[in-house]
């Protein structure tokens, strides 16, 4: 049987890296999303749960027992050492996770679906990779108005993460995200003809 070739998936906070999986998803190709996983990771009675919990101590526990995951990316997000200590707990569960799945699903082709695909190394796992990019003023707006930020706390988020110039010199392709909708799915059909995709 061929081995299902992986698409990893990229982008930065606002970027519509979400909205670029959708489009792969309705050109017949599956998804897996790493935050949909890691979430899961989190449920408690879990190994990365208790380990979480270890880390961060019960400050971190809400009154139904479950992680308060608002309060653990206020912690990692000005410190490195314990957001590489959270890293190193979730993202071995997402890679067996998601190795696991597209050995299930079986497909032709599957998309990886990972915030930090080039930062966690999961690149190396992945057949092609592709980042979306966007203008930073542009994904400030976005990230303001789907999660209520200011614009300096918005800002500061896009900065922390790698730059979409550092990711596209590590991508094999990078899709543009300025305009509507129409025009990103447009892009990755385009991209998936060039890649000899079957639509």
């Amino acid at each position: 049987m061929k081995k299902t070739e992986i698409i990893g998936l990229t982008g930065g906070i606002g970027s519509g890296k979400s909205t670029a999986a959708d489009c792969f998803r309705e050109y017949g190709i599956p998804v897996l999303d790493a935050d949909v996983i890691a979430r899961a990771a989190l449920e408690p009675e879990t190994d990365c749960y208790r380990k979480t919990v270890a880390l961060f101590g019960p400050a971190c526990v809400l009154a139904d027992g479950t992680i308060d995951r608002r309060y653990v990316a206020s912690r990692v997000f000005s410190n490195e050492p314990e957001r590489a200590a959270l890293n190193a707990i979730i993202h071995p569960f997402v890679l067996e996770t998601m190795q696991r799945e597209t050995e299930r699903l079986g497909a032709e082709c599957v998309v990886w679906e990972v915030p930090l695909l080039f930062e966690s190394g999961f690149d190396a796992y992945c057949n092609r990779t592709v980042a979306v990019l966007c203008d930073e003023s542009i994904r400030v707006d976005r990230v303001c108005r789907r999660d209520g930020l200011t614009e300096e706390q918005a800002r500061s988020r896009v900065r922390t993460q790698m730059t979409d110039a550092d990711r596209e010199v590590l991508a094999d392709a990078a899709i543009r995200n300025e305009g509507d909708r129409a025009a990103l799915a447009a892009a990755i059909e385009t991209l998936l003809c060039e890649w000899g995709k079957r639509l």
